[in-house]
């Protein structure tokens, strides 16, 4: 059919892995202690994870009658490729500048009302 969208079980799986990696990062972002990498373990184990699935081989349908090719697979990979490490370089800018930013409180000078 026309318009529909198939999810297979590798893009489930890493919806639900970067989901469960964004909220965790988000949970230990103020942790002390050992609790400050685990956000960063959760990030490794998410990027594996993607890496694996992307880069892991589909069984091949040996009872396909029509093969159709499409010529612009490595152009459209080649610019997801690239949105995504500018994306992460993006994230990591963000985290740098905003995020681990000290943020110390302006002193109030004392109002006399006379």
């Amino acid at each position: 059919m026309i318009g529909q969208i198939s999810l297979g079980p590798g893009s489930i799986i890493l919806v639900v892995v970067w989901g469960v990696c964004i909220l965790t990062c988000l949970v230990f972002s103020r942790s002390e202690g050992v609790g400050k990498y685990i956000s960063l373990l959760c990030a490794l184990i998410a990027v594996i994870t993607t890496l694996v699935l992307w880069l892991y081989p589909r069984g091949e349908y040996v009872d396909q009658v029509r093969v159709v090719h499409d010529s612009s697979y490595v152009l459209r990979t080649a610019v997801v490729s690239v949105l995504g490490v500018m994306l992460f370089i993006g994230l990591i800018v963000v985290a740098i500048f905003h995020v681990f930013d000290q943020h110390r409180a302006a002193a109030i000078k004392p109002t006399y009302y006379y």
